[in-house]
This record gives structure tokens, C-alpha cells and sequence, in this order.
């Protein structure tokens, strides 16, 4: 099994653990390294009065595409936390569900900036082809699991 896989699928693993990706209920579509494509069903329970996609879902939506995409490249005893991230909406959301892609910008030292947007896509799983909905930057920290010594 290539480290890639390997790699993928502790990440999958360790991010679908989290109480707020169950939450939010995403799936991973694609992990590369510095790159992922994560996948949000709309469920009423995400959205707001006029069956859009509420703002702060999105948000986390390039939180965890954006922090996803910079821990493709962590090492086996790292791991790594959010320090901030912006996000500009720019369209309202309003579809089955959207498809989140992150990209590595800066995998730096300690500290990676990655790239999110968000799509729109029909219940057939069709893209939209108007551009994102939204989009946003993540400034995450690498953080050494290994007990210091």
C-alpha cells in the first residue's frame, strides 16, 4: 500500500471522527497530497429560513477543506490545528449539496495556508458551472505528537 493511501485514509479516518464533520455530515471525494474534494449533502438542518445553505455551514465547509488539503502533507507524528481562517461569500447556496475543494498554498515549517472554495452541485451530482459560492483561506499549525523527551 503506497504511502498516498496510507495517508488518505488516516486522514479520512481522523477527520469523519470529529463530532463536527459527523455533524456536518461531509464525505472526502479525493485526498492527493496538498489537495482534497469533500462532498456536503443539503439536510434542513444546515440551511436557514429560505432553504439555503446557512453562512457559518459554509464556513466550516473551508475549514475543514482548507485544513484537510495542509494535513495531506503532515508526517505520521503530526498533527495540526486550526490558527484562522477567512471566508467571502459570493453567492447564495442554494442546492443538493455542495463540493468543497482545498488546495496547499504555502505547506511552510510550522505554520500552511491553503485554499478552499465551494460549488454548488444538483442531486445528480452536475457541478455548477457559475463558480464558487464561496470562498476562503486556512491558516493552519503543524503541532508534534511525539512526547517530548
Amino acid at each position: 500500500m503506497s504511502e498516498t493511501i496510507d495517508t488518505g485514509a488516516r486522514l479520512r479516518a481522523f477527520v469523519l471522527s470529529m463530532p463536527a464533520a459527523r455533524l456536518l455530515g461531509f464525505d472526502f471525494l479525493e485526498i492527493a497530497p496538498g489537495h482534497v474534494v469533500l462532498d456536503l449533502p443539503f439536510r434542513p438542518e444546515l440551511g436557514e429560513h429560505q432553504g439555503l445553505f446557512q453562512g457559518g455551514i459554509l464556513g466550516a465547509l473551508i475549514d475543514f477543506a482548507g485544513a484537510s488539503a495542509n494535513a495531506t502533507l503532515l508526517g505520521p507524528s503530526d498533527a495540526l490545528m486550526t490558527l484562522d481562517y477567512t471566508v467571502k461569500l459570493l453567492r447564495p447556496a442554494r442546492a443538493a449539496g455542495l463540493r468543497a475543494t482545498g488546495r496547499v498554498i504555502d505547506a511552510g515549517g510550522r505554520i500552511g495556508v491553503a485554499a478552499a472554495e465551494l460549488f454548488l452541485r444538483d442531486a445528480d451530482g452536475r457541478m455548477d458551472e457559475s463558480g464558487p459560492v464561496a470562498t476562503g483561506l486556512v491558516s493552519t499549525r503543524r503541532v508534534d505528537l511525539r512526547p517530548a523527551s
